[in-house]
């Protein structure tokens, strides 16, 4: 069967810069059509950061612009606004991927956007949503997660903090992916009732939904103050001592690290019985299910697995169903056994790749297009909704739109 597109009855316009554009990405993998309105002569920020010397665009832009359709618009002009209304009734999602209330700003207040499209979807992805104290104020990725409690901070060789500098940006990558399975479940209730339907996804509440011990800590917190549960404190007032964790990472003897996940009793047994140390289970607690490990166990599997090669244990621990995996940098992932039969790769500009959903399927997606040149597509689209050549040539004089070069 040939490659199909989920989604080639969807038609996004998106407004948007930076993570929140990873929205309309995973649209149009799903083969939507994302119709991508950006500034002409520079376009989106995306293009921007993060370049190289010698590549023409980012590497962000490769991956988080793919498969749309560039319409480069002077948003700042109101013939450049009018363009942008003119879209809004050919489009069954609108993205706003600004800070709140840009688009209302630009004249195009969702009262008005409903009035042009009465059966309109729209996603508001921002970073601190459209209500609360911060709700305009700038950030970037890691200001959502700190927040939400995600940011780990150390301190540096002058006492001074700092966050990690591999922080992962979980807010920026996981907002998108409630902002598009929303849009989706809103787009399928629009269709059957014929009503609009607003959503407002944040970024650093993404990231707070993440982090789980949010709930645990705000859960013990409550139930304490409403006398449900006694408060927890050590004797004495003396701090109770962390056990340490089963699920470890262990240095092999060809230099290469594992990451051992021994996490339940079961699988520590295995685990035990896989190295021939049945001593080693006198050595952790547990309570029937979850093992806490010590500073013997956690000593002797340093030992014991820096006595084989990385790919020997491997086989050992899944022959005796251990949880374990290699500990790969980023430059080891592709390589990886297990990875190079999953990842799928797509060839982008001058010689780079971009990696294909990591979604499965049968039939398969057929591949998003490469990311677009800067107004590769605005004489193509605007054309559908009735601008024609006069008034194209004419906007492209007036700076209002811009239009790649041929060839």
């Amino acid at each position: 069967m040939d490659d199909v597109r989920f989604l080639d009855d969807v038609r996004v316009l998106e407004i948007a810069s930076l993570a929140p554009t990873q929205l309309g990405m995973h649209l149009a993998d799903m083969g939507a059509e994302v119709i991508k309105i950006e500034p002409p002569g520079r376009g989106d920020a995306t293009r921007l950061i993060g370049t190289r010397p010698g590549f023409a665009d980012s590497g962000l832009h490769r991956r988080w612009n793919r498969g749309k359709r560039s319409v480069a618009v002077d948003t700042r002009t109101e013939a450049g606004v009018d363009l942008v209304r003119r879209l809004i009734p050919h489009v069954d999602i609108v993205i706003e991927g600004l800070r709140p209330g840009t688009l209302a700003r630009m004249g195009l207040a969702w009262s008005e956007m409903v009035e042009l499209n009465p059966d309109l979807v729209m996603v508001a992805l921002s970073g601190y949503g459209q209500t609360g104290p911060y709700r305009d104020m700038p950030s970037h990725g890691v200001g959502f997660d700190a927040v939400a409690g995600l940011a780990d901070v150390e301190d540096d060789e002058n006492g001074r903090p700092r966050v990690l500098a591999r922080h992962v940006y979980y807010g920026a990558q996981v907002a998108p992916l409630f902002a598009a399975t929303s849009a989706l479940a809103a787009l399928s209730w629009s269709r059957r009732t014929g009503r609009p339907a607003f959503l407002d996804v944040a970024q650093a509440d993404a990231a707070a939904f993440a982090n789980y011990d949010v709930e645990e800590q705000t859960t013990a917190q409550r139930a304490t103050a409403a006398g449900a549960v006694a408060a927890q404190s050590a004797p004495d007032g003396a701090e109770t001592p962390a056990p340490r964790s089963t699920m470890q990472s262990y240095r092999t003897r060809d230099d290469k690290l594992l990451l051992l996940m021994a996490l339940e009793r079961k699988f520590f047994v295995r685990l035990a019985e896989a190295v021939g140390r049945d001593d080693l289970l006198a050595q952790v607690a547990d309570d029937q299910y979850v093992v806490r490990g010590s500073e013997e166990t956690d000593a002797a599997l340093s030992e014991i697995i820096a006595s084989r090669d990385l790919e020997d244990w491997m086989e050992i621990f899944a022959t005796a169903d251990v949880p374990v995996v290699p500990v790969n940098t980023s430059a080891q992932v592709a390589d990886d056994p297990h990875l190079r039969v999953r990842i799928d790769w797509m060839d982008a500009d001058q010689h780079t790749v971009t990696m294909k959903t990591p979604v499965h399927s049968e039939p398969s997606l057929a591949p998003p297009a490469p990311a677009p040149a800067l107004g590769q597509h605005t004489a193509e689209v605007l054309e559908r909704v009735g601008v024609d050549r006069a008034e194209l040539e004419r906007l492209i004089g007036e700076g209002v739109i811009g239009v790649a070069p041929e060839g």
